[in-house]
């Protein structure tokens, strides 16, 4: 029977979510303890007295719980070290500006070290787009962790052409780029590195994270250029099988010894040799 642990930190009476908690029961959760940050990564890699250790760990987490996944890969497999939160968008005149500015906002909110970049060709798009976002920043909550981006993490560019935008694009390898454009699907199929791709102006980060299905677990800090997001695959392992018949590795003999005589491996060559002597 497949095990699948989670780990949640408790509220502050020492419970789990009630909404979260039939979340992870609908998922299929065979078991749930109530540990969250590094300590978490630490119990679930090398397990306790009371918890085993697991093969497989994945999620997202503060700098402290990523580099506590960094430490126990190898050990464990893990999905990937995401960093804070990016976004890129890429957009052409035909974009509305508050729509924009909303979607920047939207991923500055995730605070220290978040990333929000615009591209455009437009510079009248670029200009009310900045005015959108000092007129929507007034209205939103997290007043503190939205001012260190906008003041450290925020890039608005302006290029010639949308080609330019594109290789900006594909060079920062953003965790989430949202392209709003005439040409959008051309544009999307010269995308190469995203985590993830958001096509047109109703398509909005948050639908992604929240609704629309795929990974919210996606690279940053360049690292799309590499690997993708998380996916289903990474839940499962994968081997090969292989069966030569006796016909068939005589025939293989002399690419085999071939390969054992060129890195000097002449036990390889001979397990293969034996069994035709």
């Amino acid at each position: 029977m497949p095990e699948i642990v989670v780990t949640t930190p408790s509220d502050g009476e020492g419970k789990v979510n009630e909404a979260l908690h039939f979340a992870l029961e609908h998922c299929g959760a065979t078991e749930i303890y109530r540990v969250g940050g590094a300590q978490a990564i630490g119990v679930l890699a090398h397990g306790t007295e009371t918890v085993k250790p697991v093969q497989k760990i994945f999620g997202p987490g503060n700098a402290y719980v990523v580099e506590a996944k960094r430490q126990v890969f190898g050990h464990v497999a893990i999905d990937l070290l995401p960093g804070p939160s990016e976004i890129l968008v890429l957009a052409d005149a035909s974009a509305e500006a508050a729509w924009v500015a909303a979607d920047l906002l939207a991923q500055a909110e995730h605070g220290k070290g978040s990333s929000i970049l615009f591209v455009t060709n437009s510079s009248k798009l670029l200009k009310d787009v900045e005015k959108k976002i000092e007129q929507q920043l007034q209205t939103l909550s997290r007043q503190e962790h939205l001012a260190g981006v906008l003041e450290n993490g925020c890039t608005l560019i302006l290029v010639k052409s949308l080609q330019d935008g594109i290789e900006i694009a594909n060079d920062f390898a953003p965790e989430h780029i949202a392209i709003i454009a005439k040409d959008e699907d051309k544009i999307a199929a010269r995308i190469h590195t995203a985590g993830a791709i958001f096509l047109g102006g109703y398509s909005p980060v948050a639908a992604g994270d929240f609704l629309a299905g795929p990974s919210h677990t996606l690279p940053t800090g360049g690292a799309g250029k590499a690997f993708p997001g998380l996916t289903v695959d990474m839940f499962q392992r994968r081997t090969s099988l292989v069966n030569f018949d006796a016909k068939s590795l005589k025939k293989s003999l002399q690419t085999i010894a071939k390969f054992s005589e060129i890195e000097g491996l002449d036990a390889h060559g001979r397990s293969a040799a034996i069994r035709f002597e």
